[in-house]
């Protein structure tokens, strides 16, 4: 009786486990099913594979056709661009590049001025700075943020990844500086 108790006790200890693994697998949930692709203020209009975005571990939402980015050794990075609103958006287009740069050669990717492996695009879709007393009272809810997308392209122009993601900081070009920081982790373990 102890033994087909035991027998009883490991099947169904098996079987919750591989049933409980399946959500796991069921969570690569896909951007346009969430919320973050209702938001009413954050184009989508630069990136073209919005719909194969899935979420990422360093950044939010990633999309890698050919898998991660570990034989490419050197990328050019092009001036970022925004089609978000206001003043702040065109201000953290400016950061791009540079942190960009910075970052990639951090993760060990030789940055060239031109002519490499890869091309990185970027754009800004979003980019706020509370003010008054949201500012004041609202904790790190209320400090400033930005939304990137990074498309990457290889020397044929097709491309390899795309990232979306949002980040914040003490200022706005901290919030560039964060995000993409995550964008370059992402791109170069290729999640």
């Amino acid at each position: 009786m102890v033994r087909q108790m035991t027998r009883l006790f490991a099947i169904a200890l098996t079987a919750f486990l591989v049933l409980s693994a399946r959500p796991a697998e069921a969570a690569k949930k896909n951007f346009l099913d969430s919320d973050d692709a209702k938001e009413k203020d954050e184009p989508q209009k630069y990136l073209k594979d919005y719909d194969k975005l899935i979420k990422g571990k360093e950044a939010d939402w990633v999309y890698f056709p050919n898998g991660g980015l570990k034989s490419f050794k050197t990328v050019s990075v092009k001036e970022f661009e925004e089609n978000g609103r206001g003043r702040e958006a065109r201000d953290a287009s400016r950061e791009g590049k540079d942190y960009m740069e910075q970052w990639l050669d951090k993760q060990g990717f030789k940055v060239v001025k031109s002519g490499g492996d890869i091309v990185v695009e970027g754009n800004v879709f979003n980019a706020w700075e509370p003010r008054g007393a949201a500012r004041y009272w609202g904790g790190w809810a209320a400090n400033p943020g930005v939304g990137l997308e990074v498309m990457v392209k290889d020397s044929k122009g097709n491309i390899v990844a795309e990232v979306r993601h949002k980040a914040k900081g003490s200022t706005i070009r901290d919030a560039v500086e964060n995000g993409l920081e995550e964008v370059a982790k992402a791109l170069a373990n290729g999640n």
